[in-house]
């Protein structure tokens, strides 16, 4: 059993990042235990990082996480507050938010051990949450009588998976927000580490491309930077102008390491090896220095397909395509003999 309280005062002290990050090897949360006490380290360690950035970026998650738009997290400043006796010239208030958080990663969830953490909160104060984080959404008829004992307390209760988590952070830091930045693309990696989110491997992941889509197209390879974290998946989608122009199946991921003298180095990550790919992967590299001005002889990681075929997969929601998004594409994977076919079958249909 792992039980974290969380209070303002005593908390310890992407897909945007196109180019080389000279911060890439640095990480903040260590991958030396998938046991529950481990993981729950390394989420109040997140939250800690946020709450240094800003009080009210940490109010801005957590109420997302815990449904309270109102959480009363953070100093408050009032001037002329009556109280029973006086009215001070100004008063600096800062109110009592006590969360406690339960994570279950490989041990099931046990509703009398949730209840029990409920009766640890005084009785109709407010600011009292709890929340159960897990990988996947725990069935409502086990969780129903830990709803109860909240709403008798007047506590608020959430059970929270580390998929929602990651999704709250993705738009939390702004471009220029650099180490922000850096530690929640390093949470989201170290969760997909830790096999903390949903299984993704036959899912489609679209990426967004611009400038480099004539040269995916070219050498069948998509690259980031190797510090940028994702889930695993069978099939990458190249997104430009509003659909995915490009699909293919991931066939191997190497990652690039520039020597002592500058050349690249290629080492294979996952998936079968090819000299095919590698030779890809230096046209990729030559190509992007020459026409887009990108070195990506160091830090890079490449995602070879066998082949990027072209199709027309197009998105119907406004606005563009901010980041990666993971479509489940199963029902169209079992309906198609091939991957041509499946390219095929997509191009007739269209995603939000």
């Amino acid at each position: 059993m792992v039980k974290s309280k969380l209070f303002l005062n005593c908390l310890d002290t992407g897909d945007r990042l196109k180019h080389y990050d000279p911060m890439a090897n640095i990480t903040f949360f260590q991958r030396y235990t998938n046991q529950e006490n481990g993981v729950t380290n390394t989420t109040l360690h997140l939250f800690s990082q946020i709450n240094q950035h800003s009080s009210d970026r940490l109010r801005q998650v957590l109420s997302e996480l815990l449904g309270d738009v109102e959480m009363p997290l953070g100093i408050n400043f009032h001037q002329q507050i009556r109280s029973a006796t006086s009215i001070p010239d100004g008063a600096i208030l800062q109110e009592p938010v006590h969360i406690v958080i339960e994570t279950k990663v490989t041990a099931s969830v046990d509703a009398d051990q949730l209840i029990r953490h409920c009766e640890s909160f005084d009785k109709g104060r407010s600011g009292n949450y709890l929340m159960l984080l897990t990988k996947n959404k725990t069935d409502d008829q086990v969780l129903d009588p830990v709803r109860r004992k909240a709403k008798e307390i007047g506590a608020s209760f959430q059970n929270v998976t580390f998929e929602k988590l990651c999704d709250s952070l993705k738009t939390l830091a702004e471009e220029w927000e650099t180490h922000l930045m850096r530690v929640i693309k390093d949470y989201a990696a170290y969760c997909s580490e830790m096999d903390l989110l949903p299984d993704r491997r036959k899912w489609l992941r679209i990426v967004p491309c611009g400038d480099t889509f004539e040269l995916n197209e070219k050498w069948h390879v998509y690259y980031q930077p190797t510090s940028r974290g994702y889930s695993a998946h069978e099939y990458i989608g190249i997104y430009n102008l509003k659909a995915v122009r490009l699909l293919g199946r991931v066939a191997a991921i190497y990652d690039s390491k520039a020597d002592a003298g500058g050349q690249m180095q290629l080492t294979l990550f996952s998936g079968k090896e090819s000299p095919e790919f590698r030779e890809r992967i230096k046209g990729m590299v030559v190509d992007s220095k020459q026409k887009v001005g990108w070195d990506l002889s160091g830090d890079y990681r490449f995602f070879c397909a066998e082949q990027l075929l072209p199709t027309d997969f197009i998105k119907t929601s406004s606005g563009g395509l901010r980041g990666t998004q993971f479509l489940d594409i199963s029902e169209q994977v079992k309906k198609a003999g091939s991957d041509a076919e499946l390219a095929d079958l997509l191009r007739h249909q269209k995603w939000e």
